[in-house]
């Protein structure tokens, strides 16, 4: 079957300010093979842009990457990786080199379970190395980021651990944070074993800390807790070392039931982004502004002003001082994407604010910004059972 791309140039502006240029700076496209598509992570190559996510090919949803030129058009085909495998790809990163990796995962086809994929491809998107890490239970890659040995690997696993107590396992079932470090060759180095709380572990990303080592932030269920205390999901921090191993966790919540999504490492602290409230009209973006010392209270806790319901998916820094903030507001076939900028006291910018869609449903699951202060969101764009890569860039 022949990629067919659906391009649809639609300049929806609901409020706008500061804006460079005119109307068609901003761009909209729509990328789809079987209407089943969707986008997951977009990074910025040399002359392209690289889109990860779930592709479908013969009939197949796999993990797969897009490559775009700067207007947003399709670059030859797009390119799946797990063979005849489902899966899908969750971040996509460029190396210093131009070549670029991805992870994700693969459903095995006997024991019906996922495993964690990592792709390294040239420019081109053709195979360098790729292997998949099979193991018990389920395993799906969230994050990567590139070390002096090769890279540490973020991901989720179910296996069954003992004692299921804080911060050393969880009983079967249960998710836990994964970290796995591995080589130039995606060969895996020492084990790391996996960490978490007594409930359900979602990391959301991992990034460079401020005094070496790392950072990670995700999600816990607290319903162990009383609901006075801790209600449903909270925030954590999991500090690591150069290694992977644990050295400090955090909790962070109340009875809001907080889920995050993505977080910056500044220099007195992190601000780290997500939803309180639960699926559908009570959702609310949030803010947390937590210091370099993760036991102290947080310096910011506050709920983005916007009428609800809203959910955050993604940030990214903007000029010198500011975030970009992604995600979806409203509901329904009302929901559409959203992205706006915020100050690092997490307040929103006047006017710089862009909500857009079409018809069905719209939601931005990955935000970038370039040199040229040129904001790029990539995300689905959903309608009854079939789902569409969109591509989206503009300017404030």
């Amino acid at each position: 079957m022949k990629w067919r791309i659906i391009i649809a140039f639609i300049l929806v502006f609901f409020t706008s300010c500061e804006k460079k240029g005119n109307e068609d700076d901003t761009i909209l496209k729509f990328f789809s093979e079987a209407y089943k598509d969707t986008g997951n992570s977009v990074a910025i190559g040399e002359d392209c842009y690289y889109i990860c996510g779930q592709i479908t090919e013969s009939q197949i949803s796999k993990a797969g990457i897009i490559k775009a030129s700067f207007d947003g058009n399709v670059v030859g085909k797009p390119v799946t990786y797990s063979g005849r495998l489902t899966g899908s790809a969750s971040k996509i990163i460029v190396l210093t080199d131009g070549t670029i990796v991805c992870i994700g995962f693969v459903v095995d086809s006997v024991s019906s379970e996922k495993d964690i994929i990592v792709v390294h491809a040239q420019s081109d998107l053709s195979v360098i190395s790729q292997k998949i890490y099979k193991a018990t239970g389920n395993q799906y890659g969230v994050d990567i980021i590139e070390t002096q040995e090769g890279f540490l690997l973020l991901g989720t696993t179910d296996v069954k651990r003992e004692p299921a107590t804080e911060v050393t396992g969880n009983a079967a079932g249960k998710k836990d944070i994964l970290l796995m470090r591995i080589n130039k060759n995606l060969d895996m180095l020492t084990p790391i074993p996996a960490v978490g709380f007594i409930g359900n572990d979602e990391g959301v990303a991992i990034k460079l800390d401020l005094n070496g080592g790392y950072m990670v932030v995700g999600t816990t269920d607290r319903s162990d807790r009383l609901a006075s205390e801790q209600s449903g999901n909270n925030i954590f921090l999991l500090r690591v070392n150069s290694d992977g191993s644990t050295t400090q966790p955090r909790i962070v919540g109340d009875t809001r039931n907080e889920a995050a999504s993505d977080f910056e490492v500044l220099s007195d602290g992190y601000l780290i982004v997500g939803t309180t409230g639960n699926a559908g009209t009570t959702q609310q973006g949030f803010i947390w502004k937590i210091p370099v010392d993760i036991y102290d209270d947080p310096e910011i806790e506050g709920q983005i002003k916007l009428d609800p319901p809203c959910s955050i998916k993604a940030m990214c820094r903007y000029k010198s001082n500011y975030f970009l903030l992604a995600g979806q507001h409203g509901t329904g076939l009302s929901a559409r994407l959203i992205v706006f900028t915020v100050n690092a006291f997490g307040d929103m910018v006047e006017g710089q604010i862009k909500e857009t869609g079409g018809n069905g449903t719209q939601v931005a699951n990955d935000v970038i910004t370039d040199e040229s202060n040129n904001i790029i969101t990539i995300g689905n764009n959903s309608y009854e059972d079939n789902s569409m890569i969109f591509f989206l860039k503009f300017r404030f």
